[in-house]
């Protein structure tokens, strides 16, 4: 049976025969996979008859459809009877690593070797773009494939015969060029050059406009008048205002920390008699008391200072020009004023 023979292990014998012609999918053949065998067996007959170049696109869809180890090596034996030494060399490697993963020593070994000795026949196109012509956008394509910059200065495997270049970027004209690569391990470079630039765009032709009665010229703007002069209380005499509501602020929480004050050492004499308490209810009053009238007394400190300050601000007040600035020094309030 044919499908059989394809399930055998390879035999370590010649691979452009053994693994080209006896190796297949060895699946079961349902959905896609019976496709991919119909294509398969269709390729093989097509190569026994000396028609590899309809066999190939065949075994090309027959991978697509299921890949498998022994499909890529009979697609690595069309390409190479093509004469597509780049494209068997890389499909001989891809069909090794199959074969490996899929635990075939032999197919792996025979895929190999078949590589190892067309690498040395292997063409490659080197793709140049210098640094004055990577701007931004660039896209670089061989045959309709695109050519990423990790490619570019990299002689990259490539089958032998025309292939078709271009770079394109935006606001810049298209470049294109066929090039040659030939056969047994050349090697060829082809410099993508800066692109031009894309020329502006025609300019629009202006609109015509239809002839109209003129229009009455619009009334001259009436002079502005004289601005105002300024009514306000001035910065020193704002700043005092500031000031002293800070003060009148410090006041009042003086004042209210004072009646807490006096509250608590009113509840502390109940159960206190000055130096001893009879309760720990007396106890907490009195320590709270006293941390009031701390803080009562250091608000209304500073809350008459800021007071007396804005007092100073405002009655020294300059009425034309002058200005006066206010500060708390070791001593008091220091006003200094400048003209």
């Amino acid at each position: 049976m044919i499908g059989s023979a394809r399930r055998r292990p390879l035999p370590p014998v010649a691979l452009l025969l053994a693994l080209g012609l006896t190796t297949g999918h060895g699946r079961a053949e349902s959905g896609s996979s019976a496709a991919a065998e119909a294509l398969y067996d269709q390729a093989k007959a097509l190569m026994a008859a000396g028609k590899a170049s309809e066999a190939c696109p065949k075994l090309e869809e027959s991978q697509r459809l299921d890949p498998g180890s022994g499909t890529l090596i009979n697609l690595a034996l069309c390409y190479e009877k093509t004469g597509r030494i780049a494209s068997a060399w890389t499909t001989y490697r891809e069909a090794a690593t199959a074969a490996r993963a899929a635990g075939n020593a032999d197919r792996e070994r025979g895929a190999r070797e078949r590589a190892a000795a067309l690498a040395p026949k292997v063409s490659k196109l080197t793709i140049e773009v210098p640094v004055d012509a990577r701007i931004a956008g660039l896209v670089v394509t061989r045959d309709g494939v695109e050519v990423g910059s990790a490619q570019w200065g990299v002689p990259i495997p490539t089958d032998a015969g025309t292939h078709e270049l271009s770079a394109k970027a935006p606001g810049y004209l298209d470049w294109r060029e066929t090039t040659t690569v030939p056969e047994k391990g050349a090697a060829t470079s082809v410099t993508v050059p800066k692109l031009v630039a894309a020329p502006d765009a025609a300019p629009v032709a202006p609109v015509a406009v239809a002839a109209s009665e003129p229009k009455p010229a619009e009334p001259a703007p009436a002079p502005a008048p004289d601005e105002p002069r300024s009514s306000g209380l001035g910065p020193q005499r704002i700043g005092a205002l500031v000031v002293g509501g800070v003060g009148v602020a410090g006041l009042a929480v003086g004042g209210i920390f004072g009646v807490q004050a006096f509250s608590k050492a009113e509840k502390a004499k109940e159960t206190c008699d000055g130096s001893e308490c009879t309760s720990q209810a007396g106890v907490t009053a009195g320590q709270e008391g006293y941390s009031a009238a701390t803080v009562s007394t250091i608000a209304m400190i500073a809350g008459g200072v800021c007071v007396a300050a804005g007092a100073v601000l405002w009655f020294t007040a300059p009425s034309k020009s002058g200005t006066t600035e206010v500060g708390i020094g070791p001593s008091g309030v220091v006003l200094t004023r400048a003209f």
